[in-house]
């Protein structure tokens, strides 16, 4: 579904990606890890078509995007739902949602937005309530529910669970493994490791805009210590600690 090769990337002449190569399969759920200024969202903007690419190549369902305006390659099916300013706060839940599917046709519409509902039951609740007042969880919900709205193959999403509470944290990875399992491909930037290594499939390490280390997430939530060198963050409470080490996953093999 998305390959990246020899990707250097920033904005402007400032290049904050050097080299970065990944792959993700169809239908994956992939996490981006990474300390602050490591390149994590860089690398999101770069796939959507907001930096400035340098060298390299990205190829979104066999067809190549690095460079392409950014109304383009969602044309091609992917979404993109940043961390920030990531909905109409000043609108009601309902107007957002009619914004994102104001280009199909009444009955397409009426039937997007039931399923939103269903998808997401805390909209339909909020429905008359603006965007601006819900939680910070609801309003990720409603973020997220935009971004489905566009019927991508493919969403990338930045930090989902920034600032949420533990519940909502749950609630919202649970949403997103529910639309893998429709068929979605998923790339996650999440400073929130722990979390998201329990969702997710497969995790790149990002440390200085270079892919560092790399594993299915069961592997690196199993070898704590070697993923700490990385993010320096433990990822799960262990009176001791297992004997693999980074060279386990120096050479991991690519996702299926």
């Amino acid at each position: 579904m998305l390959s990246i090769t020899s990707l250097t990337a920033g904005y402007g002449k400032l290049m904050i990606l050097h080299d970065v190569a990944l792959t993700v399969a169809a239908g994956q759920f992939a996490a981006i890890l990474g300390p602050n200024g490591s390149g994590k969202s860089t690398l999101l903007k770069s796939i959507a078509g907001l930096t400035t690419i340098e060298r390299g190549a990205i190829e979104f369902a066999g067809q190549a995007i690095a460079g392409r305006r950014t109304e383009t390659i969602r044309g091609l099916g992917l979404s993109y739902v940043p961390q920030r300013e990531n909905v109409f706060k000043t609108m009601s839940v309902r107007e957002n949602l009619r914004l994102a599917v104001r280009g199909l046709g009444r009955p397409a519409a009426l039937l997007a937005l039931g399923e939103c509902y269903e998808l997401f039951p805390i909209l339909r609740d909020r429905q008359g309530q603006r965007a601006g007042s819900l939680s910070g969880g609801e309003r990720q919900m409603l973020a997220i529910a935009l971004g489905w709205l566009a019927r991508p193959t493919l969403m990338l999403l930045d930090e989902p669970s920034a600032g949420l509470s533990p519940l909502f944290v749950t609630e919202v990875f649970r949403t997103l493994r529910t639309l893998r399992d429709a068929g979605i491909t998923l790339v996650v930037v999440e400073q929130n490791a722990r979390s998201v290594l329990r969702w997710c499939d497969y995790a790149y390490l990002l440390r200085d805009g270079q892919v560092a280390f790399q594993g299915e997430a069961a592997e690196l939530l199993a070898d704590e210590e070697s993923v700490k060198s990385y993010l320096g963050v433990k990822l799960v409470r262990k009176a001791t600690l297992p004997a693999s080490s980074i060279e386990s996953f120096s050479n991991p093999p690519p996702p299926n």
